[in-house]
Formats: structure tokens, C-alpha cells, sequence
């Protein structure tokens, strides 16, 4: 667009330029006509000797005279065809004595001594472009002197009688010559100026402004129309600005040096400059065709790469995670497509490997199973042969005496009473671990936790010697209710309690809480601690082991089975038992139980959320 517009207004200038030379040189021909010069002193000379042209008219030799040169002055307009107004005016006092235009014709031109002294300094001169005082239409007026001829001789002299006035019609001659040119669009428009004063006066109509020809001025110091300050002060160039109404326009501007004028070729840059957002819009559409298609065959080629080889990755993760099944589908016979087959092969080996290791392995879990099962039979075993082996061995003596003292009544009693203690103990054993191996049942129910634990000190305060053991008490009497059969929970404290209360043979302080489980969420924590001699940190882990005990007296107290039936009994209510001891300073024991009823098939409020 740029090289469009440079070549308009190198080309409108060319044109402006031949255009205006060619009308100084048809002035300077019609200058010459001494026929015309001669016809025109003639008339001068008698207008001069009438009050008016009227008169002069009235008269039969003036009006042939007047006749003959009007004659010549359309002869001449018809021959130059862009005058439109041909006139000639009085050199003493600026009438127009004749003219194509008759409605001007006994007019008087109030500037008519500016004509006369400028052709006194050259033969042809123009006026530039102003608005006709006479006609009040926009022209330029070409003009050359009537030298004082004889009309016989045809011999003139430097006398100026008149002057011929050549008027062009502006917005028919000039401003149709700038005005189109190929390409201008909707916005483009050549535009003619001067400078006047302060001031860059426009001599043409402009596109976007109404009746603007010598009517509209801009301030030159103004920040718009600068290509149009440039070209009428001789500069010439192309550059983007603000036009006349304040819009961004790139402009060719030009000088035209025989009137100073500046001319302008324009158009706004959002129509200039279309063509190149047309070609930069289909530029990046193809751009991003390529682009499209270059990814999409990028996108097939690696898929064609990487699918083979996320199968290979998917086929090695599904065996790991075990599916010895899997095998993947051979495409072609690439290196991939060899991998692939080698893949398949050590998965069918694998797979046959596995089987005989899972037979294996299989047999050996078997063996160590039975074997675990003897050893556990075995220990349980030894633990209940050593429990009842005492009670037993007692009952052999006491029948061995009664057997070589059978008259000695007193004795027979007293060993008899004995017996009859062992065999209770006895029976008393067999009982706990019945206890602890067959199933029971459990009736769940709604229970405050207070009343379940004041009911369990009740079983062991009278076994306390007064004084001996202090029981404290901490209940939180705002703890929401617990789901627990009371009997079995009942039991699982006592046993704690029990043990508790021995830890402490010497006396001791016997604490007993509730509170909100700090751990579990719809839970209450039941502590109980002594400070008793606690326990050591390489068998507290065992403690709720059956038969565990560290006691070693004869009797009941003995068994190991207290802690191991509590724990047992807190669980199946998916509770939670904890221990915390140290060695001479006391055991506290937590039992947390659920707020709500936990079913078979429901999720514990222990378990990890």
C-alpha cells in the first residue's frame, strides 16, 4: 500500500504540474494574437467614449466591433475547452467591457490593479485559487495584458489597454484531475492545500467534509494534517498520522512548485492496510493448517512409536500385579514387534514357573501351618499341664496318706477338705479356659459408662482393706452414652481393676477416669491407674497373652488369664485397650468404647477414617 499511494501522488503531481504549465502556455498563445489585441484596443478605445456599454452597444460601430471580438472570445473558449469564463477588462479603471459570460459584463473587478502590475513585470501570470467576487464560484484566473495594436499595422506597443481574463472552474477542471485514482476505496482522497498565514487553507472538496474548498482551514502548529504542512512548505514523503478529522491515515505528500501548493494522497490505515490483514489472517489460517496437520502426523508417528511401547509397560505392570495371563498383540515385525514376542515368551515361562512355585509354596504354608498348630497345641498344652500339675500332685499326696492312714478320721477330713480345694482349683482352671476359647454372646444396649464402672468398683471395694487403697474417682457426667453389653464390660474392669489392686500390695492410690477419647471420634475412654510397681518395657507387650502371669502364689491369682479374656471382650465390642507403665511408678490402663451401635457389617469409629 505504501508503494500504491507513492506511485498515485507521484502521478497526481505529474499530471497537476503538466496541467497547470499547459494552461500559462495557452495564455501566452492567445497573448500573441495580434488579431485579438488589435479587435480588443478597438473596442477599449470606444468604450471609452460611452457613459456605459450600453450605450457603446447602441451604437452601430460599436456593436459591430463588440460583436467581432465576442466572436473571437468564444472561438477561443470553444478551442480551450477548461476556460470556462473569458473576459476582458478596462486597464484604466477595471470594468469588464466583454466576456463569455454576459451577466458580468459592465461589472467592475475591485483588484483589477493587482493584474495590472504583475503583467507589468511578466507577459502571463495566474491567480491562484479564490473565490470570484464576480461569479462567487471557486476558479483560478490565467491572465495577459492588451497591448495598445493598430489595427492596420497589427503593430502594438508596451502600453496595457486591458487584460484577458482566463477563469477555470475549479471543481470542474481541477479537482476532477486528483480527485479518483485506482484503489482508493472507501476512504481514500486527494487532498490540495496552501499555506495561508498560521494556517493550511484547502482549496479542494473534501471526501468527508462538505463544501470545505477555501472554507476550511487547519493551524499549522496543530498536531493533525501533517503530510498536508509538509508538502505546501516543499516537503515531499509518506508517513502515517492524523488527518484533518483526527483519524489515523497513512499519506503520500507531494510539492507542487508552480503555485506552492501542497498535495496529499491518503487513506486511513485500517482500509490501507486491509489487504495486508487480509493476507496476514490467511497467512496464519495456512500457517496454522500446516501446523495442524505437521502435529497430527507428529501425533500418528508417535503413536505408532509409543502405543507398542505402553503396551509393553501396561503388559509388564499387569504382571507384577500377578495377571501371568496377559500378553500383548503382535502388529508388526519391527524390533518392537520382536520385543513384543519376546515379552509374550517369558510371560508363558513365567507363568509356568509360578505354577509350580504356587504348588510349592502351597505344600510348604501346609507344613508350617500343621507345624504351627502342633506348637501352639503344644504350648497351650504345657501351659494348662503346668497349671493343673500342682492341684493334681497335692491330690496324690493327700490319697497317699489317706490310703496308709485310713483309721485316723481327723486326718482323713482334713484331707479331704484339701482335696477338695484342689480339685476346685482344678475345675476352676478349666473354666477360665473355656472362657476364653468358645464363643459367646453379646447383647448390646445402651449404657452409661459411670454406672457400668461404679457397678464394677462395688465388686472390689469390700475386698480393699480400709485405708490401705485409696480409690479416686474422675467421672465426666456429661459423656454420651456407650453401645456395650454392661455385664461383659463389667467383667473385663473387675479384671483390671484386680490386677491393679495387687500391683499395689503395699497400698497405693487407685485412680479411675472417664473422659471424651482424644484419639477416636464417637468414642469414651475408661483410665484406670495404680501406682503400683508397674511393669518392665520387655513384657509389657505380653501381658494379654493367656497364661501370661508374673504372679507366683498358688490359686486362682495365678492363672494369666484376667487380661487376656478383658482384651478379648473390648474387641468384639470393637473397642480399643491400651497400656502405659513404668517401672516403680504405676500402670495406667485406657479402654475406649463406641458411642454408637457398631453391627457386624458396620465400620468401627476406631478404624482409621
Amino acid at each position: 500500500m505504501i508503494e500504491h499511494l507513492t506511485s498515485i501522488a507521484d502521478l497526481k503531481k505529474r499530471e497537476l504540474n503538466g496541467w497547470l504549465e499547459e494552461r500559462l502556455t495557452d495564455t501566452s498563445v492567445i497573448a500573441r494574437n495580434k488579431v485579438l489585441a488589435a479587435a480588443a484596443t478597438s473596442l477599449l478605445q470606444q468604450r471609452r467614449r460611452f457613459e456605459s456599454v450600453d450605450q457603446l452597444m447602441n451604437s452601430e460601430t460599436g456593436r459591430i466591433n463588440y460583436k467581432r471580438v465576442v466572436e473571437n472570445l468564444h472561438a477561443l473558449k470553444e478551442f480551450y475547452k477548461h476556460y470556462n469564463i473569458i473576459s476582458i477588462i478596462d486597464g484604466a479603471n477595471g470594468e469588464v467591457v466583454i466576456s463569455t459570460y454576459p451577466d458580468i459584463v459592465g461589472k467592475t473587478l475591485s483588484s483589477f490593479n493587482g493584474y495590472i502590475d504583475i503583467l507589468e513585470k511578466k507577459e502571463v501570470a495566474v491567480k491562484d485559487i479564490y473565490t470570484s467576487e464576480l461569479t462567487g464560484q471557486n476558479c483560478m484566473t490565467y491572465f495577459c495584458p492588451v497591448l495598445m495594436t493598430d489595427p492596420f499595422t497589427l503593430e502594438s506597443i508596451d502600453v496595457i489597454i486591458g487584460v484577458i481574463l482566463l477563469d477555470v472552474n475549479v471543481k470542474n477542471s481541477i479537482e476532477p484531475l486528483i480527485r479518483n485514482w485506482p484503489g482508493m476505496g472507501k476512504t481514500g482522497e486527494t487532498l490540495l492545500v496552501r499555506r495561508e498565514g498560521d494556517s493550511i487553507l484547502y482549496l479542494n472538496g473534501l471526501r468527508h467534509k462538505q463544501d470545505a474548498a477555501l472554507k476550511f482551514a487547519s493551524p499549522i502548529k496543530s498536531a493533525v494534517d501533517i503530510p498536508s504542512v509538509l508538502s505546501s512548505g516543499g516537503k515531499e514523503g509518506i508517513e502515517e498520522s492524523k488527518d484533518y478529522r483526527n483519524v489515523h491515515a497513512l499519506s503520500a505528500y507531494r510539492h507542487i512548485p508552480v503555485l506552492n501548493w501542497g498535495l496529499v494522497a491518503k487513506q486511513d490505515l485500517k482500509e490501507a492496510f486491509a489487504p495486508v490483514e487480509k493476507l496476514k489472517n490467511r497467512v496464519i489460517v495456512l500457517i496454522s493448517f500446516c501446523i495442524i496437520i505437521v502435529i497430527a502426523i507428529g501425533v500418528s508417528f508417535a503413536n505408532r512409536i509409543t502405543q507398542p511401547i505402553l503396551q509393553l509397560a501396561q503388559g509388564a505392570k499387569s504382571i507384577a500385579s500377578g495377571n501371568l495371563d496377559h500378553r500383548i498383540s503382535v502388529v508388526s515385525q519391527n524390533e518392537v514387534g520382536l520385543l513384543a514376542g519376546e515379552f509374550n515368551q517369558m510371560a508363558a515361562k513365567l507363568k509356568e514357573s509360578y505354577s509350580n512355585l504356587e504348588q510349592k509354596v502351597e505344600e510348604r504354608t501346609s507344613q508350617l501351618l500343621r507345624a504351627e498348630r502342633l506348637a501352639a497345641v503344644g504350648e497351650l498344652a504345657a501351659e494348662v499341664a503346668h497349671e493343673i500339675n500342682n492341684p493334681l500332685g497335692g491330690l496324690r499326696n493327700f490319697a497317699s496318706m489317706l490310703e496308709n492312714e485310713p483309721e485316723n478320721i481327723s486326718q482323713t477330713k482334713k484331707y479331704a477338705t484339701l482335696m477338695l480345694e484342689g480339685l476346685k482349683r482344678v475345675e476352676m482352671i478349666v473354666k477360665r479356659l473355656l472362657t476364653f476359647s468358645r464363643p459367646y454372646t453379646l447383647h448390646i444396649s445402651e449404657n452409661d459408662v459411670t454406672a457400668i464402672v461404679n457397678s464394677s468398683l462395688e465388686f472390689i471395694e469390700h475386698r480393699i482393706e480400709p485405708g490401705h487403697v485409696l480409690i479416686q474417682k474422675e467421672f465426666n457426667d456429661s459423656l454420651p452414652p456407650v453401645f456395650v453389653d454392661a455385664d461383659h464390660i463389667s467383667q473385663a474392669l473387675i479384671n483390671i481393676m484386680v490386677n491393679a489392686r495387687e500391683s499395689m500390695p503395699n497400698g497405693g492410690r487407685l485412680t479411675i477416669k472417664t473422659d471424651a477419647c482424644k484419639k477416636h471420634q464417637e468414642c469414651v475412654t475408661v483410665w484406670i491407674s495404680d501406682t503400683g510397681c508397674g511393669i518392665s518395657d520387655g513384657i509389657v507387650d505380653k501381658i494379654f497373652e493367656p497364661f501370661f502371669t508374673t504372679k507366683n502364689k498358688e490359686g486362682e491369682k495365678g492363672l494369666g488369664m484376667g487380661l487376656a479374656i478383658s482384651k478379648r471382650i473390648i474387641e468384639d465390642h470393637h473397642g480399643e485397650i491400651s497400656v502405659e507403665s513404668k517401672v516403680g511408678q504405676g500402670t495406667t490402663f485406657g479402654v475406649c468404647l463406641p458411642c454408637r451401635n457398631v453391627r457386624a457389617n458396620s465400620r468401627s469409629p476406631l478404624l482409621p477414617q
